[in-house]
C-alpha cells in the first residue's frame, strides 16, 4: 500500500505537482507552464499505436510500432523532466516520495477542489 502520494493536476495551460505522506497534509509546488508535447501527427500515432496496434499487433504494423515505441520514451521523458526537474520543490517532492521505493509511491492525477 503506497505511503506517499504524488499529485499533478492540470488545469488550462498550467500543472501543479503536489506531495502527501501518509496522512500529513499535501505540500504543492509551483505551477508550472505545460506546454503539450503532442502535436496533431503524434497524438494520431500514439492514439493508432493504443487504440488500433495493440488491437492486432502483426503484419508490416510492427515497424510503424517500433518507431512509436521510441517515441514514448522521448515524450515520457519529456514530461518527467517537466512535472519532476522544473522546479526545486517538484525534484524535492520525487526524491521524498520514491525514497522509500517506487512501490511505496503512488502517481494519480490531483483534485482541482483540493490544490487551493
Amino acid at each position: 500500500m503506497a505511503q506517499n502520494w504524488l499529485r499533478i493536476t492540470h488545469q488550462d495551460d498550467k500543472i501543479q505537482l503536489s506531495w502527501q505522506r501518509g496522512y500529513e497534509s499535501p505540500r504543492f509546488a509551483s505551477e508550472v507552464a505545460f506546454q503539450q508535447p503532442f502535436d496533431e501527427k503524434n497524438a494520431a500515432e500514439l492514439r493508432w499505436y493504443l487504440e488500433d496496434y495493440l488491437k492486432f499487433p502483426y503484419g508490416i504494423f510492427p515497424d510503424n510500432a517500433v518507431k512509436i515505441e521510441q517515441k514514448l520514451q522521448h515524450w515520457g521523458q519529456q514530461l518527467f523532466e517537466l512535472v519532476f526537474r522544473s522546479t526545486e520543490k517538484g525534484r524535492e517532492f520525487f526524491q521524498e516520495a520514491t525514497r522509500e521505493g517506487l512501490n511505496n509511491c503512488e502517481l494519480g492525477r490531483g483534485n482541482l477542489d483540493s490544490t487551493r
